[in-house]
C-alpha cells in the first residue's frame, strides 16, 4: 500500500510540475496573421478572403474592425474607413487597435502627410534624433502598424543608445507579418551591424524563402561570408550559403570560391598558415605557433604570417620572439593594413623587454 501510495504521490507530483504544452494559435489568430501576410507582401486578395471569415467568426474583435478600417483606407473609402474607427473607439477606446487606427487616418490628411513628410526629411539628413521626436509627436505615442512601423523604428535604430530597442521591435514586427522583404532587409542589415550574425542570418534565411525576398537575401549573405580569410569555418559558410541559394551571380562566385579554397586547404602548409592565423584571432597561442613556425619555413617572406607569430609571442609573454617577428613583417610590408596593429604590438613588446 505504501508503495501505491507513494508511486501516486511522485506521478502528481510529476503532473503538477510538469510545463504547460503552449496552445495552438485559435483560428481567428490564423487569419488575423493571413491578414498581416497579405498587407506585408500587398497581397489585397489574401487580406479579403481572412476578412471574410473573421468578421463571420468574430466581428467585434478589435483587431479585426481595425484591418477592415485599415483596407477601406487602402481602397480610398475615407467614409467607410471614418465609419470603422468610431465603432473601433465605442468597442475598445483604449486598445492599441484603436490609437494606432486613429493614427493612421490622420496620416491620411494633408496635414499628417506633410507631418510625415518632415519627419522623413529630418531621417534622410542625418537627423535621427530629431526625426523621431517629429514622429513621436505626430504618432501621439501609438505609431501605426504596416510600413510605417518599420519605417519609424528603422530610424529609432540610427540613434545608438536605442539600437538595440529598434531591433527588438523590427524583430517582433517581423515575427507578425513575416512577408516584408524590406523590413527583413533592414533587420538583417542592422543585426550583422550590431555583431548579431547568427540572428541576422536567420532573418536571410527566412528573407530567402520568398521570391521577393531571395534574390536581395543571397546578395546580403555572401557579402558577409566572401572575404572571410581562408579556413574550414569559410569553406563551411560557403557550403552553407550554397546550400539555401542555387542560381545567380553570387552563386556562380561563391561556388568558384570554393572550389578554390577547398584546393588551397588542401596544402599541409597553407592548412597550418590558416589554422594558425584564425588561432591567433582567438587568443590561442599555444596552438598558433607551431602553426604559424611551418607556415613560416615554408615561406619566410609571409608577412603576414610572421606578424601573427610576432602577435601568438606577444599573447604568451616572449617578448624577445614577439620583437623579432614584428620586426621581420614590418621591413617585408611597410604598408600592409596590419601595420597599425603591428607597430603598436611592437612598441609594448620593446617596453616590457626594456625593464625585464
Amino acid at each position: 500500500m505504501r508503495k501505491f501510495t507513494l508511486n501516486i504521490f511522485t506521478l502528481s507530483l510529476g503532473l503538477a510540475v510538469m510545463p504547460m504544452v503552449e496552445a495552438a494559435p485559435t483560428a481567428q489568430q490564423q487569419l488575423l496573421e493571413q491578414v498581416r501576410l497579405g498587407e506585408a507582401t500587398h497581397r489585397e486578395d489574401l487580406v479579403q478572403q481572412s476578412l471574410y471569415r473573421l468578421e463571420l467568426i468574430d466581428p467585434n474583435n478589435p483587431d479585426v474592425v481595425a484591418a477592415r478600417f485599415r483596407s477601406l483606407l487602402r481602397q480610398g473609402d475615407i467614409d467607410g474607413a471614418q465609419k470603422q474607427l468610431d465603432r473601433l473607439s465605442q468597442l475598445a477606446p483604449s486598445s492599441n487597435a484603436y490609437k494606432s487606427s486613429r493614427t493612421t487616418m490622420l496620416l491620411s490628411t494633408p496635414d499628417g502627410r506633410q507631418a510625415l513628410q518632415q519627419a522623413r526629411l529630418q531621417a534622410t539628413t542625418g537627423h535621427a534624433e530629431e526625426a523621431v521626436a517629429s514622429y513621436n509627436k505626430l504618432f501621439n505615442g501609438a505609431p501605426p502598424e504596416g510600413d510605417i512601423a518599420v519605417e519609424y523604428w528603422s530610424t529609432v535604430a540610427k540613434i545608438p543608445a536605442r539600437r538595440g530597442e529598434a531591433i527588438n521591435q523590427l524583430k517582433r514586427i517581423n515575427a507578425d507579418a513575416p512577408g516584408n522583404t524590406g523590413l527583413q532587409n533592414n533587420l538583417a542589415l542592422l543585426l550583422f551591424s550590431s555583431d548579431r550574425r547568427d540572428e541576422g542570418f536567420a532573418v536571410l534565411e527566412q528573407m530567402a524563402k520568398s521570391n521577393a525576398g531571395r534574390e536581395g537575401a543571397s546578395k546580403i549573405w555572401y557579402g558577409q561570408i566572401k572575404d572571410m580569410p581562408v579556413s574550414d569555418a569559410s569553406v563551411s559558410a560557403l557550403k552553407k550559403y550554397l546550400s539555401i541559394f542555387s542560381d545567380g551571380d553570387s552563386v556562380a562566385a561563391a561556388q568558384s570560391q570554393l572550389a578554390e579554397q577547398q584546393k588551397q586547404l588542401a596544402d599541409p602548409a597553407f592548412r597550418a598558415r590558416a589554422q594558425g592565423l584564425a588561432a591567433v584571432d582567438s587568443g590561442m597561442a599555444g596552438k598558433s605557433i607551431p602553426q604559424l613556425q611551418q607556415a613560416g619555413g615554408g615561406n619566410p617572406k609571409d608577412s603576414e604570417a610572421l606578424g601573427a607569430l610576432g602577435q601568438a609571442y606577444s599573447q604568451k609573454g616572449d617578448r624577445a620572439n614577439a620583437v623579432a617577428n614584428l620586426e621581420k613583417a614590418l621591413a617585408l610590408d611597410p604598408h600592409s593594413s596590419n601595420n597599425d596593429k603591428w607597430n603598436s604590438l611592437l612598441k609594448v613588446n620593446r617596453y616590457w623587454l626594456a625593464i625585464q
